[in-house]
């Protein structure tokens, strides 16, 4: 993002980035990603906030996000690839990080949690 006089940062990076996204791309993620290759937004898999945001002050501080997508149709198919964003927009930029792995297949009923964990320190 750009930022403004006041040093706030605008334009697609405004809110907090705790909103997780799921998808179907397989393309490895790069530190270029702005969007997930193929994000779902139907079915169950739209983004959201984290339902789950756990803070640990030990060790290791962590900062923990977690939601649950349960697919209410049959469309969703493998899910490969989630995003941690700061809008519930779908296919919005405004990420703060991607990762790809393993197909998991999300049949209709089916739930699958993503969990976002990041280290704190220097």
């Amino acid at each position: 993002g750009k930022y403004a006089t006041t040093g706030a940062c605008t334009g697609a990076l405004t809110g907090a980035w705790d909103v997780i996204a799921i998808g179907t791309g397989s393309t490895s993620a790069a530190e270029t990603d702005v969007l997930l290759e193929t994000e779902v937004t139907a079915n169950g898999g739209e983004r959201g906030v984290a339902t789950t945001k756990t803070w640990t002050n030990s060790t290791i501080p962590q900062i923990v996000l977690k939601k649950t997508f349960t697919n209410t149709d049959s469309n969703i198919g493998g899910v490969t690839e989630s995003g941690l964003f700061n809008s519930t927009a779908a296919n919005a930029n405004g990420m703060l990080a991607r990762n790809t792995f393993t197909g998991v297949v999300i049949n209709n009923g089916d739930s699958i949690t993503i969990t976002w964990t990041f280290n704190v320190g220097d």
